[in-house]
């Protein structure tokens, strides 16, 4: 082989490395998957509930979001502490326009086991805001449900320092990179007044609080500091991930991505 040839292997040989080994951080949470549905909320049975009552909300469902994804191992530690997960919505102000407005919401997770399993978050949207929202260019002549198909989301999750760790969307196909970058074109028709920063609310705070709890990371409380704990090694234990997909390599500290 000549010398030219050998550098032209070297070089492809690093240039393959840093794709593999160079990747931004948004691969340490993988195979995000954003469902959001219309669903009316669970009722308590009380025996004493009020009866013939007036509905406030003319369309009692909520937009109900479910986010799945897969924290992998990340330089050896078992757990991630204040993980934050952001979500962003578009909404049509007009069936006659492209312009759109924006639902956001945020919560912060005290912990997540870097596990490789599968990890499920909620975050949901009261009807009265869709109501009183969407398509609100087009004034309130009748019920204001937007389709599945007219909202586009976007949920990012980043470390307690900000670095990023995953995204997913709904709504906008193509690789990752064509997402995000569909999804920004889409979000600047979003009118400035039109942003509605705090409209998901944390499940907590809804009529789904009390659905199976142990199936759900924890959520740090309003006003509570995680506390600056030193983070647990993994050791040579070997995390177990789903039946299938991706498993983690026995034998080593890092969780393999294929």
């Amino acid at each position: 082989m000549s010398g030219i040839a050998k550098k032209l292997a070297i070089a492809a040989v690093l240039t393959l490395s840093a794709s593999l080994f160079g990747a931004p951080d948004r691969s340490v949470f993988s195979r995000i998957k954003v469902e959001p549905k219309l669903e009316k909320p669970p009722i308590p049975s009380v025996s004493n509930s009020p009866r013939n009552l007036t509905r406030i909300a003319v369309d009692p469902q909520w937009l109900v979001v479910r986010v799945t994804f897969h924290p992998q191992l990340r330089d050896g530690a078992t757990y991630l502490d204040g993980v934050k997960m952001s979500i962003q919505a578009l909404f049509p102000l007009s069936r006659a326009t492209d312009e759109c407005g924006m639902f956001k919401g945020e919560q912060t997770f005290w912990t997540i086991c870097c596990d490789g399993k599968t990890h499920t978050a909620m975050m949901f949207l009261p009807p009265h805001l869709m109501q009183r929202y969407v398509y609100m260019a087009d004034g309130y002549s009748g019920v204001h449900t937007p389709q599945r198909g007219s909202i586009k989301i976007e949920v990012t999750f980043t470390d307690s320092s900000g670095r990023e760790l995953g995204r997913g969307y709904y709504g906008v196909s193509g690789s990752a990179a064509k997402q995000s970058d569909a999804f920004d074109r889409l979000a600047r028709r979003v009118l400035p007044q039109c942003v509605i920063d705090g409209a998901f609310w944390e499940r907590d705070a809804t009529p789904w609080r009390c659905m199976a709890p142990d199936q759900f990371d924890l959520v740090k409380p309003a006003g509570v500091k995680i506390p600056d704990a030193p983070v647990p090694p993994r050791g040579n234990n070997v995390v177990r991930g789903p039946k299938r997909g991706n498993r983690p390599r026995s034998g080593n500290n890092s969780v393999v991505e294929k």
